[in-house]
């Protein structure tokens, strides 16, 4: 189970459904950060969804007393039962090499690579 966040997974979603409606469907709730409308749902939900599901999509909220409300509240649109979970967005991956430009001076005399060394180390790629 998914700890109680701010952001919602959406299904059973009517298969065109734009993420302005979905929006304007969840603001009753709270301010609504972001809208992302993810495609046909495959049951990644929990398993609550009916047969021909549908589409789904992500709502996040600004606080997790919005998120809350919507996510107890029984929701319909188009008269279709929608299903919510909560939602643990995927982190940005940061990638593993930083490339830099030339930098401004160092007073301290250091080399670019002398500043990285406790970094794993740089290697100079300018010529």
């Amino acid at each position: 189970m998914v700890r109680e966040t701010r952001h919602l997974w959406v299904g059973n979603l009517p298969e065109n459904i734009r993420e302005e409606r979905i929006r304007d469907h969840f603001k009753r709730y709270g301010r609504v950060q972001s809208v992302k409308l993810l495609g046909r749902s495959s049951g990644g939900g929990g398993g609550k969804e009916e047969e021909g599901a549908g589409a789904c999509a992500t709502v996040s909220f600004m606080d997790i007393k919005s998120a809350a409300k919507a996510h107890h509240s029984e929701q319909k649109l188009d008269e279709r039962t929608l299903t919510t979970e909560y939602h643990e967005p995927a982190a940005i991956p940061c990638p593993g090499t930083l490339y830099s430009g030339s930098g401004p001076p160092n007073p301290q005399g250091a080399s670019t690579g002398s500043r990285f060394s406790s970094h794993g180390g740089s290697e100079d790629l300018s010529g």
